[in-house]
């Protein structure tokens, strides 16, 4: 290794690779050929974009779709004397935490630390406090809508929202990157106090009475306390402190005309503010005891009038511009040859294909963020519409009725299966073949599976 103490460095546990000032590589340890599977001793005494190339060449770096454009940047960072700082999932899905550091003398350092299990036991510890989130939250949602995914919708919604404003520069002293983390998992809490809610009032199928009204309105308060209570005892918990305050302001309107306060402006949260938004229009779109669902243009127009009034200005802009973006691709569109002959049944189907349309607009904007949390909403509707599904087709006698099982939790399994590989193995992009499976399972599905057992349910 050209005068370098190769029995220390060999010793090390993370890889070492070091490269002289006309970017050439002098020599690389034990740990960094296990990590990265280079021959021994290979590149040594050759320009390093030589080895750049050979990886690129490997499909080792995955999120690199023009290797000239990569490797041109890479060199041009090292012959800048940058300092570089990163982290990067092997197409094995290794995840490694790279460091590349100047020397005085010319050249540089390299650092590969292998991360996996700790990203792992991260990526752990955040899917178990959504789903606790949102067990949480369905606890007092389930009695108020028919599909439990409700606070997923919201919560993505809030999320690219949010986003939306980052990239417009508004609200810069507010909205970073941990806000907009934060603000998605608390906005699952916005109703969570509509456990004290009475069933007679919460499921009532036409007009609330004004005594009525004023008890659904308690619902606001009642959860903000419970989330405060859990965030005192948590100690500091940034998701249920802006969970409390998106609780207690979400049905505040922009021109003081809402309730519990009647606050005004910008002394509504701007949490609030977002997810007031992102609510409505979620239960415009979805399927309520006392009325049927509002097509998108329907609710966006509704949104779009009452802004300024009910609504903040800037973030209805913001939300139309999402509502936009998410509609670029069209995988399948739902026509009356779809049909089974159920309101119910059919509404759950279009809800699957907006969701998969969705999904692919997600994922021609890479946008990893909304693409991982339309996954968990695609999991957890298909799981609710295959059951809700099932227990109806059991009720007409419907004699293929452990074929068509099988056939849900078939694709169960492979979409949670997605799910983890695109979670653990952090592919920068969910994939045209899996979109394209997607697309002609539905379809098929719908039109094939789904129209046999017709004859065996009503409307």
């Amino acid at each position: 290794m050209n005068g370098e103490p190769t029995e220390a460095l060999d010793a090390m546990d993370q890889g070492y690779l070091r490269l002289d000032e006309f970017l050439v590589v002098r020599c690389y340890n034990r740990a960094y050929r296990e990590l990265l599977e280079i021959e021994d001793g290979r590149f040594v005494g050759r320009p390093y974009s030589e080895l750049i190339q050979f990886l690129l060449k490997r499909g080792e770096f995955i999120e690199a779709e023009d290797h000239e454009k990569f490797l041109a940047e890479r060199m041009l960072a090292l012959q800048n004397q940058n300092s570089i700082h990163f982290e990067r999932v092997r197409p094995n899905g290794t995840v490694l935490r790279i460091s590349a550091v100047p020397l005085p003398s010319g050249g540089y350092v390299y650092t590969y630390l292998d991360i996996t299990r700790e990203n792992h036991a991260l990526e752990e510890v955040k899917r178990h406090a959504k789903a606790t989130v949102v067990a949480m939250a369905n606890f007092a949602e389930h009695r108020d809508t028919d599909t439990g995914v409700h606070v997923l919708r919201v919560a993505r919604l809030v999320e690219q929202t949010a986003r939306q404003l980052k990239r417009r520069g508004h609200f810069p002293a507010t909205v970073d990157e941990t806000f907009i983390g934060h603000v998605a998992t608390a906005s699952i809490l916005h109703d969570v106090g509509k456990i004290s809610t009475p069933d007679r009032i919460l499921l009532k199928a036409g007009p609330l009475s004004d005594d009525e009204r004023e008890v659904i309105k308690l619902h606001s308060a009642v959860g903000a306390q419970l989330l405060q209570q859990a965030h005192m005892m948590m100690g500091e918990s940034a998701y249920l402190q802006l969970g409390a305050e998106i609780a207690l302001t979400h049905h505040e309107w922009f021109d003081g005309n809402g309730y519990p306060s009647g606050i005004a402006g910008e002394d509504i949260p701007l949490a609030g503010r977002i997810c007031a938004i992102a609510d409505v229009f979620d239960a415009l779109t979805s399927r309520r005891p006392y009325k049927g669902p509002w097509t998108t243009e329907q609710a966006v127009a509704q949104i779009r009038q009452q802004s300024g009034s009910q609504f903040d200005p800037v973030i209805v802009d913001a939300f139309a511009a999402v509502i936009r973006e998410r509609e670029i691709v069209s995988l399948v569109q739902w026509d009356d040859s779809m049909s089974v002959g159920n309101q119910h049944i059919d509404e759950q189907h279009q809800i699957l294909i907006d969701t998969i349309n969705q999904l692919a607009s997600a994922e021609s904007q890479n946008d990893r963020p909304v693409v991982s949390m339309i996954i968990d909403e695609l999991v957890s509707y298909a799981a609710f519409h295959f059951q809700y599904e099932e227990r109806l087709i059991e009720l007409g006698g419907y004699p293929e009725l452990d074929k068509h099982r099988s056939i849900h939790q078939s694709f169960v399994k492979w979409i949670a299966k997605v799910r983890e590989e695109f979670l653990y193995r952090r592919r920068a992009q969910f994939g045209e073949h899996i979109l394209s499976f997607l697309r002609d399972w539905l379809r098929d599905h719908i039109l094939g599976d789904d129209q046999r057992y017709r004859p065996y349910i009503g409307n």
